[in-house]
């Protein structure tokens, strides 16, 4: 059992980024924290959150509180706001300190994983966690393993639709990237919906270096699913072999069989008959 330290960021007189229609990041960011502590807890953990209604604590307080504890990890919550730099910024990034340790990097790098095979932008460019030198006070100030998260942005409709719409399967993602370095496994709560009757028939296992109609396709459906592998070319490469290795995940995440149990049940980026159903079941919008 570890204890896990939750920080959903801001709170009280301090609502953190506003969005159209008042949104506040203090109640999303508390709403998301709450839902994951919920599991993590139902998974034997012991989680302890800073805030569990609208008031406002002090950074130092924070950090001293988790310090005291003796937590094995802190994990806090925002949402993003502009950045100065995008017109119409986007996206999903985990922050920890420069000179953050390995497991905050793991930690970090799981959970973007979780968010980005979910549809979010990944705002790291594929390191799997941003290094901030500015806005780190309490993973800077933390003497265990840590990690922010910036869960999409407030003011981006998109982001705010991901949020909202994928709201239960966000939360059980970032969970199960907490328990891959806490310990641990998501209790299954989804229902997975039922796969299309017109699934087209796959004649071989697509892999890396694959070509043709059939990874076009594949690479068709990820796009659907959000997993985001750019032009679908045909040619089974890199981006591909990512894109198919988080849709995996978020899938066994999910209790799904992926066909990946000569694997230990991880991601194996391959595709076969069981994740090319899936694969074919309805996406979002469709």
């Amino acid at each position: 059992m570890s204890k896990i330290y939750i920080n959903p960021g801001h709170g009280g007189a301090d609502s953190g980024a506003v969005g159209t229609g008042g949104r506040r990041e203090k109640d999303d960011v508390l709403r998301l924290a709450t839902a994951v502590s919920h599991i993590l807890a139902s998974s034997g953990h012991d989680v302890r959150m800073y805030r569990d209604g609208d008031y406002l604590l002090e950074l130092s307080e924070i950090t001293r509180s988790a310090n005291l504890w003796g937590a094995d990890l802190f994990i806090a919550f925002h949402r993003n706001d502009a950045d100065g730099k995008d017109t119409q910024p986007n996206g999903a990034e985990c922050g920890i300190a420069p000179k953050a340790s390995e497991t905050s990097k793991r930690l970090a790098a799981a959970v973007q994983q979780e968010l980005v095979a979910l549809g979010f932008k990944d705002r790291t460019s594929g390191v799997g966690y941003k290094v901030w030198t500015t806005r780190n006070y309490v993973v800077t100030r933390t003497t265990m393993p840590a990690t922010s998260i910036e869960c999409g942005f407030v003011l981006n409709p998109g982001d705010n639709e991901l949020f909202d719409g994928k709201f239960d399967l966000i939360a059980q993602g970032i969970a199960a990237a907490i328990l891959s370095i806490a310990g641990g496994v998501v209790p299954n709560t989804v229902t997975p919906p039922s796969p299309s009757a017109n699934v087209p028939e796959l004649n071989r296992v697509l892999k890396y270096g694959c070509k043709g109609g059939d990874v076009r396709m594949m690479q068709e459906r990820l796009n659907a699913h959000k997993a985001n592998v750019g032009k679908a070319d045909g040619e089974f490469g890199d981006k591909t072999r990512r894109g198919l290795h988080a849709f995996q995940q978020a899938r066994i995440n999910e209790g799904r069989d992926v066909g990946c149990r000569y694997n230990g049940n991880k991601p194996d980026g391959k595709c076969g008959e069981l994740t090319w159903t899936i694969l074919h079941e309805p996406a979002p919008g469709e």
